[in-house]
């Protein structure tokens, strides 16, 4: 093998090397590309480049998800329509339709899209038969004709644009009945349970096993202990900080003097929702036990109004108590955190904001509770708005794109950095693109799904994008900046899980550079497509990264930055590999299993929040917060599908281990024991999930791909 197909640092290359390394990368400047026009201070892939398209492979391991996806719709929407017709159509007829019905299930087969075709259109002819008088009362069997007809169009999209094609508003614009919904309202919690008829597995929100330590009288999603677990272990872990008297130490802790400005919560309500009169407030704090989410970033956002039906945003303030004592209807763990209050706004009212408390010490007029269900359930909601624009999409996605292209402008394809990086960056900018054309745009998922108007969920993700500091986003040094670091929080379960990973990347990748860098200042200083790449990641004219504190100022106006140091470089880039792998996975698979149960968590608020004259009665009356059925249906397709595409493993970087991936003989030792250590580390998660309330999966090596691929 020629030395030169192995990966090179420019610098150690013949002249002829040289100039064409910097001949390829003068064409890979006119595929890859910046845009800034499409979400302010966001800079983003202009288009998909060739050879960042999804893979025959991929698009058919997506249309098997598709599959039962689709096929759970056709489900629904049959028995919609049994439930609202019959006994008002002629039995005949009706028993046509489930006959042709049955035909279409069990013949579908995205292999065989032209015998799909033709079960449709019979389908769709016994619809047609149905009396002209019911189909203009009900406005249904046109409707449910369209819904079937749909699929066939989705179907031819899905096989030509990949996965996401499903994910704009196909399923929206099925399911819209012009306004008038009233069919699709739940009228019990059982409604939204039915959706998920023909998934193999269940969402974990709804298949938890009750254990003789939970409450008996409820779900136990509806439980305090499931709402302090979610913190910790749930699909968005990004938002609980610290409450401290100074943030001297963690500089994104509250202040207590800050909480109190907004939230007068107070020693007596701490000590009745503890039963323990002996705790107060500051002692909490001084032991670390006090802990808060803040959904600050959802000030002065915007909801939108969906099909005549005004939806609602707020920012809530939850706070919560690291308790280490056995307590009736909590874990039996070492530790658990324990919600304390709720408050539904950023200032306390004691009409229309009152603070909210598992037993109804704060004086808001709850004691049947169910205000405190409509609370704990109002800020998931609020979690999981942030989660999907800013944790999940801003956090994950457009990071890595600007990332992406940086790399694929300044680092040629002989250079060992892409060649590490490649299988961490594949299909990332070809679903983020997708995503870009069919979710936040108008009527795409964002604006169905998430209860922000698209202007407030694009101002959200430039705040953030604005705000996103690269140390400070380390998974080392963000725990301790939010005050939830080893130190301060004893069980922390997507901390604890997330930081095994961390030390694995950081080892192998710092391997893996020592083979090529020799863990030589001067080696790092003198490449020039390395300091290409890192004044590309800084410069505000291209992806304009703030935070990078480990560069060195030049003085050069052309170039104000460099990277001379070995580590600082070994973290750069073990950073950019677990965005792409572990830290996505953490917001990506959660989303079916944990967000897609509506009276649990989805993305839209659709009746305004209780205040203390707000009057519930019955446990049904929750349902007034909760989406139409549609709207749950078409969300829990959208999580389904994110969640069950997964390409590759992380770690293993080829599809056949029988070919490695990296073509160098001397970085099969750093590979070997990169997986290895993967190995261990499965098998620490699976030891640790034995002891916990649930199992926490999400950071198990063989559950997370190498990429932000889906």
């Amino acid at each position: 093998m020629s030395i030169n197909t192995l990966p090179s640092l420019p610098q150690n290359d013949s002249l002829e090397v040289k100039n064409k390394r910097i001949f390829q990368l003068s064409l890979a400047r006119t595929k890859y590309n910046y845009m800034t026009s499409y979400i302010e201070g966001v800079p983003l892939s202009a288009d998909v480049p060739s050879g960042e398209e999804f893979s025959l492979k991929y698009k058919e391991a997506a249309l098997l998800v598709f599959l039962k996806l689709a096929e759970n719709f056709q489900k629904n929407v049959i028995e919609l329509l049994e439930k609202e017709l019959k006994g008002d159509v002629d039995t005949d007829i009706f028993a046509e339709i489930l006959e042709n019905y049955t035909t279409l299930e069990k013949e579908m087969s995205i292999v065989h899209p032209q015998k799909d075709i033709k079960h449709l259109k019979s389908f769709m002819h016994s619809l047609s038969k149905l009396p002209v008088a019911i189909e203009d009362a009900l406005n249904l069997p046109k409707d449910l004709a369209k819904m079937m007809l749909g699929i066939e169009a989705v179907i031819e999209e899905v096989k030509s644009e990949g996965p996401t094609a499903l994910l704009k508003s196909t399923l929206y614009d099925l399911l819209n009945n012009n306004g008038k919904r009233d069919y699709l309202n739940a009228t019990a919690i059982q409604d939204y349970r039915d959706l998920y008829q023909s998934f193999e597995v269940p969402p974990l929100t709804v298949s938890i096993k009750n254990l003789p330590w939970m409450e008996s009288d409820k779900e136990p999603y509806q439980q305090d202990w499931f709402f302090g677990y979610l913190q910790t272990a749930g699909f968005n872990t990004t938002n609980l900080l610290a409450v401290s008297t100074d943030n001297s130490q963690s500089n994104k802790a509250i202040l207590l003097s800050s909480l109190h400005k907004k939230m007068p919560l107070t020693d007596k309500i701490l000590q009745s929702v503890l039963g323990d009169s002996s705790v107060d407030l500051k002692a909490a704090v001084a032991e670390k036990r006090l802990y808060v989410c803040d959904y600050t970033m959802l000030i002065n956002k915007k909801s939108n109004v969906l099909h005549g039906k005004q939806r609602y945003v707020t920012a809530p303030i939850a706070v919560f108590y690291w308790s280490n004592t056995s307590a009736e209807g909590f874990p039996q763990t070492d530790g658990y955190m324990r919600p304390i209050a709720i408050q539904l706004d950023q200032q306390y009212d004691p009409i229309t904001t009152p603070i909210f408390t598992p037993n109804d010490c704060s004086d808001s007029n709850d004691e049947n509770g169910l205000k405190w269900q409509v609370a704990k359930q109002t800020v998931n909601i609020c979690s999981a708005i942030q989660h999907e624009n800013v944790a999940h999409l801003g956090a994950c996605h457009l990071i890595l794109d600007t990332i992406i292209i940086a790399a694929n402008r300044e680092l040629s394809e002989q250079h060992p950095l892409l060649t590490l990086l490649k299988p961490h960056f594949r299909f990332t900018l070809n679903i983020n693109n997708d995503a870009l054309h069919n979710l936040i745009i108008p009527g795409g998922v964002t604006a169905c799904d998430v209860g922000l108007t698209p202007e407030s969920s694009f101002e959200m993700i430039a705040q953030a994008r604005k705000a996103w500091n690269w140390d400070e986003q380390s998974p080392e040094q963000i725990f301790k900046s939010r005050g939830v670091d080893v130190d301060c929080l004893p069980a922390f379960e997507f901390r604890d899980d997330t930081l095994l990973l961390w030390q694995a990347i950081k080892k192998f990748v710092r391997e893996y550079l020592t083979v090529y860098y020799q863990n030589d200042e001067k080696l790092v200083a003198n490449d020039t497509e390395l300091q290409a790449f890192i004044s590309a990641l800084v410069s505000p004219k291209y992806a304009n990264f703030q935070g990078l504190n480990g560069l060195t100022a030049t003085g050069n106006k052309e170039q104000p930055y460099k990277i001379d140091n070995f580590d600082y470089l070994v973290e750069v880039i073990s950073h950019i590999i677990y965005i792409a792998g572990p830290q996505h996975a953490s917001v990506n698979y959660t989303q079916y299993p944990l967000m897609s149960f509506a009276p649990s968590v989805t993305g839209c608020i659709y009746r305004e929040p209780p205040g203390k004259n707000s009057i519930l009665n019955k446990p049904d009356d929750l349902l007034a917060w909760c989406p139409p059925l549609d709207i749950a249906l078409y969300t829990l397709s959208f999580e389904y599908l994110l969640s069950g595409i997964q390409y590759d493993v992380f770690g293993k970087y080829n599809e056949d281990p029988r070919i490695p991936y990296f073509k160098d003989p001397k970085i099969e030792e750093a590979v070997v024991d990169f997986q290895c250590q993967l190995a261990s580390i499965e098998i620490e998660i699976c030891k640790r999930n034995k002891t916990r309330a649930i199992p926490y999966t999400f950071q198990l090596p063989s559950l997370i791909p190498n990429s932000t691929s889906i």
